[in-house]
């Protein structure tokens, strides 16, 4: 057995084979998942330069991420402790007597993907046992986050609750935190974003006003989270005053003056959101395009894509988030619902997403 540590060997070699900027990013959620992977089988009298068994490791870790990988809540304040760990990390109390928590789906894939790729880079002569995993396994394949999956966009590319959290954080002032929690709690187009203007939002209502340039006609969505609606107002009465152009533009964002436009550039809405991403480390690349720019996972297509499964999620029918999402077939739309499990509305307990 080797006395380097194998993950950090494992991260050292995926930098270094990688053409990737973001490199870095991906490798440290892949060591998080890989951690986790470890610790829960030296649990087991097990490491990751054992001989890995489809049967009794890689599914029986999925339930376990699935079941209780998250942690433990607190049964006096709630806060979810390491699973690995006896005591709540803000209040010290004993949490063994707490109710476990699970991991959802999409990041036990994402989990799943790091370990395939471990494998792939560490023990290349070897059969990843994730590969064997998908031909054999009974219960599924996690193969959406796959180097195919993702090189193709196939499948369905959403943020977890905790990413869109850190993807706020990351951004940078006042107006970008607003325009990513404005897209990820409504689910609008960035056209959509850029081109509301003032009339058409009412923060008190929690109610938008949408234009659909395609048929010329307009849609209107609610949302649910109170900080919107707090920073609406905020922006609207206060920083967007400060703004350039803002006294000459009835646009809800104003032109940054670095165009002929009298609203927020496209492009502009995209850059905050990818550089935020960047930021916050959950930034992923796919390949280029056939100008060669890079094609990043985390853009606001992905955020539209996150509103849609988190409702999914929650219960809300698919022909109601065809309606807010402004689809015209419910074909598209299944395509956001389809990754949600039959047991997800059971583990939800409120309705829509609230960042």
């Amino acid at each position: 057995m080797s006395t380097m540590d194998p993950i950090e060997s494992y991260r050292d070699s995926y930098v270094l084979r990688s053409q990737s900027d973001a490199a870095e990013n991906t490798v440290k959620r892949h060591v998080r998942h890989l951690r986790k992977f470890e610790s829960w089988l030296q649990d087991r009298g097990k490491d990751l330069e054992s001989d890995i068994e489809v049967e009794d490791d890689l599914l029986r870790f999925r339930r376990w991420m699935k079941l209780r990988g998250a942690g433990t809540k607190c049964p006096k304040c709630e806060t979810v402790a390491d699973p690995f760990e006896n005591h709540c990390p803000d209040c010290g109390a004993d949490v063994s007597e707490g109710d476990p928590v699970g991991y959802s789906e999409g990041t036990i894939k994402n989990a799943t993907g790091a370990i395939s790729k471990f494998f792939q880079i560490k023990r290349p002569d070897d059969p990843n046992p994730v590969d064997e995993w998908e031909t054999t396994g009974s219960d599924g394949k996690w193969s959406i986050t796959t180097e195919k999956k993702r090189a193709t966009r196939e499948g369905v590319f959403y943020l977890e609750s905790d990413e869109v959290d850190q993807l706020i954080e990351a951004a940078e002032g006042f107006r970008d935190k607003l325009v990513i929690r404005l897209l990820v709690s409504t689910g609008m187009r960035r056209s959509e974003l850029i081109s509301l203007r003032l009339r058409d939002v009412e923060p008190g209502q929690k109610r938008i006003r949408i234009y659909e340039r395609k048929n010329d006609e307009y849609r209107t969505v609610g949302f649910r989270s109170d900080k919107l609606a707090r920073n609406l107002r905020m922006w609207i009465d206060h920083h967007r005053t400060q703004e350039y152009g803002a006294d000459e533009s009835d646009y809800l964002f104003p032109p940054d003056g670095k165009g002929e436009s009298d609203h927020l550039g496209a492009t502009v809405v995209r850059d905050i959101v990818v550089e935020a991403a960047n930021r916050a480390d959950i930034q992923d690349n796919y390949g280029t395009d056939a100008m060669g720019r890079t094609q990043h996972l985390v853009t606001p297509h992905a955020l539209r894509a996150t509103f849609a499964v988190q409702c999914a999620k929650n219960g809300i029918p698919a022909p109601m988030v065809k309606e807010a999402l402004g689809h015209h077939s419910l074909n598209v739309t299944d395509i956001y619902t389809s990754v949600i499990d039959d047991d997800a509305a059971d583990m939800i307990r409120r309705d829509g997403p609230s960042f």
